[in-house]
């Protein structure tokens, strides 16, 4: 009887802690300025507000809200994440608005179409705003935070596949999951 309680056991452990690691949290945290590479009018920007002290932004313009997406205007960063583990992922932006005529990107991940990132009333101060719930494979993506309106910036981004999660404030960059 003794020789069956200890596999059993061992069993049981083994299985709680396969359940567990493949059930953890993951929280995908990185800062705007560290993308893979930029393009203008997307401009990196010192700050001693934003949380790595640097944000990235749409310059504003004059005259201001006159078209999303300026023709010609190729403004865009990109990253390159690694996702240890396959699962649904929240994606957050800790955005500034400069006004209703300021208040959003366009967000492409992989090659899926491109969508609306903002559109929030919050205007003139720092807050995340929530994005889509993407369905992710383990292993490398690409994110493109891409121009669509002027006075809009961006400070950090997060995935996480915790999608009841809401961050409240500016959280430590993951550099286990950045690509270079």
């Amino acid at each position: 009887m003794k020789r069956l309680v200890v596999p059993i056991l061992l069993t049981l452990v083994t299985g709680l802690l396969l359940t567990w690691a493949y059930a953890a949290t993951v929280r995908i945290v990185f800062e705007a300025e560290s993308y893979s590479a930029i393009a203008a009018s997307m401009t990196k920007t010192k700050s001693s507000v934003a949380s790595g002290g640097y944000y990235i932004e749409i310059p504003l313009r004059r005259p201001h809200g006159q078209e999303e997406g300026a023709p010609g205007d190729q403004g865009r960063a990109y990253y390159k994440i690694k996702v240890p583990a396959a699962g649904n992922y929240r994606f957050w932006a800790l955005c500034h608005w400069y006004d209703g005529c300021g208040n959003s990107f366009f967000l492409k991940v992989d090659d899926k179409p491109a969508v609306v990132l903002g559109q929030d009333g919050t205007y003139q101060r720092w807050h995340w705003v929530k994005g889509p719930l993407l369905q992710l494979g383990a292993g490398t993506h690409s994110i493109t935070i891409q121009n669509r309106e002027d006075g809009a910036k961006l400070d950090q981004v997060m995935l996480t596949n915790d999608t009841r999660y809401v961050p409240v404030r500016a959280m430590q960059q993951t550099p286990q999951y950045i690509i270079r």
